[in-house]
């Protein structure tokens, strides 16, 4: 059974098993970020940091994996991304309500020395981030449903793959924004920069798609033809003619 351009058949291929498993990850990190603030645990603030990481690095493989054994599918296409931006929004809005916003783990924020000098750091990823990062997600979370309706066929662009990474960075510091001296607000704000220019990238894109679809200069994708296109793809650079 088909649904635009997902496929029933490959809901569980090892690709789209490893982006379950970051979708699952999302709530643990929750949970251990206000557990850590409900008890002031830097402990537990690390397993949630650690829980990050693994979600990170399996992002990587899914995607490689996909590539390499032509096991794309419209499911992949359309949760890989969707799983990103949550636990992007869930990281920074933790790292703000447990740090910041409210009372919850106003201790692990502490004091810190910077330049021989005490001062005390508020939060550890201000809400104006937060804000930021959901607009956006917000945004290209509503081209994502837009895509699978009309049958586009969009791919990650290395703007978005760099923001990303950029962003994952910036998370990570954040945890030990006591001893960086802010430079991990400021990796977060040219990761969040970077986005909204792949952001606008992936909608520039989207329009002059649709209207080649809506004028019948384009077909509508499927799982099948984006697959077909990929082991194309694969062909030519084994021969050596592919030219993208």
């Amino acid at each position: 059974m088909k649904f635009g351009q997902l496929d029933s058949k490959e809901l569980f291929t090892i690709p789209n098993l490893i982006t379950y498993f970051r979708v699952i990850c999302v709530p643990v990190f929750v949970v251990l970020m206000a557990l850590g603030g409900v008890y002031d645990n830097f402990a537990l603030f690390y397993a949630a940091l650690g829980v990050f990481v693994v979600a990170a690095v399996s992002d990587l493989f899914d995607g490689w994996i996909a590539r390499r054994f032509n096991m794309q599918s419209g499911v992949g296409m359309a949760l890989d991304p969707v799983a990103d931006k949550l636990m992007h929004i869930a990281v920074l809005f933790s790292l703000s309500l447990c740090t910041g916003l409210t009372s919850l783990g106003k201790n692990l924020v502490g004091q810190s020395f910077v330049d021989g000098v005490f001062v005390t750091n508020a939060w550890f990823v201000h809400y104006g981030f937060v804000i930021a990062i959901c607009v956006k997600e917000l945004v290209q979370i509503i081209i994502a449903a837009y895509v699978l309706k009309k049958g586009v066929s969009m791919k990650a662009n290395w703007m978005g793959k760099v923001a990303s990474c950029t962003i994952s960075i910036g998370v990570i510091m954040a945890f030990f924004h006591n001893y960086v001296a802010y430079a991990d607000w400021g990796i977060l704000a040219w990761g969040i920069v970077m986005s909204y220019g792949a952001a606008l990238n992936y909608l520039k894109d989207v329009i002059i798609q649709v209207r080649r679809i809506n004028r019948g200069e384009q077909q509508a994708a499927t799982a099948e033809s984006v697959k077909e296109a990929d082991i194309r793809t694969v062909q030519a650079k084994r021969n050596g003619t592919y030219e993208g």
